[in-house]
C-alpha cells in the first residue's frame, strides 16, 4: 500500500469503512426466515445503502492491480488511479512512463453473462467492442486490455484476440505471479 497516492489510500479506506459497516449490519441484522416482506426489503435496502456502487469498488480495486502490474513491467510515477472516476468517459489508464512511453489501457471486471463458457452476453460483447475501438484508435507505445475473470480471459484469447492485434490481453488474478498473458 506504500505505492499507492494519498487518493488512492483514502478511496480504499472508504471502502474498507463500507465493509466493516456491511459486516456490522449483518452481524446484528436478524435474519429470520418468517420476517414479512417489509421487513425483508428494509434490510436488503439497508444492505444497499451502505455497500454504495459496489460495482464501482471493484472496478478501482482492478484499476489498483492494473496498476501494480503496469509498475513491474515499466517505470512509473505519479499515476493516480483516483484521479479518474469510476465510470467516467476515456480510457481507464492514459499515462506515460518516466521514459516517455506512451501507456494506455481498459480494465473490465466482466464475468461472462450466465456464466457462458463459450462467449460473452449481447450487451457484453457491445462493450468489449467499444473499448477494443478506443485501444485500436489510440496511437501508444503499449496497449493493455486488462481483465480479472479466468472465463473472459479464455473468451476474449478464444474469440477475440484478432479483433485487437497490437493490444497485450493480461488476467490480472494472476499477472503478478507470472500467469497468463496475451501478448500480440
Amino acid at each position: 500500500m506504500s505505492d499507492y497516492t494519498k487518493g488512492e489510500r483514502d478511496q480504499l479506506k472508504n471502502i474498507a469503512l463500507r465493509l466493516v459497516r456491511l459486516r456490522d449490519f449483518l452481524i446484528s441484522a436478524n435474519l429470520e426466515q418468517d420476517k414479512d416482506t417489509t421487513q425483508w426489503f428494509e434490510c436488503l435496502a439497508q444492505v444497499k445503502a451502505i455497500q454504495g456502487n459496489g460495482d464501482n469498488d471493484v472496478s478501482f480495486i482492478a484499476c489498483l492491480m492494473a496498476k501494480d502490474y503496469l509498475t513491474t513491467q515499466f517505470d512509473i510515477d505519479g499515476f493516480d488511479v483516483a484521479a479518474k472516476a469510476q465510470g467516467a468517459a476515456g480510457l481507464d489508464i492514459d499515462l506515460l512512463s518516466s521514459d516517455g512511453k506512451h501507456i494506455i489501457g481498459e480494465v473490465k471486471t466482466t464475468v461472462p453473462y450466465s456464466g457462458a463458457r463459450n462467449d460473452l452476453g449481447a450487451q457484453q460483447k457491445e462493450s468489449f467492442k467499444k473499448d477494443f475501438a478506443k485501444l485500436n484508435a489510440m496511437p501508444a507505445d503499449y496497449k493493455f486490455f486488462f481483465v480479472t475473470d479466468k472465463l473472459t480471459f479464455e473468451v476474449v484469447r478464444r474469440r477475440y484476440a484478432s479483433q485487437i492485434p497490437t493490444v497485450s490481453v493480461i488476467l490480472l488474478t494472476t499477472a503478478n505471479t507470472n500467469g497468463e498473458q496475451l501478448k500480440s
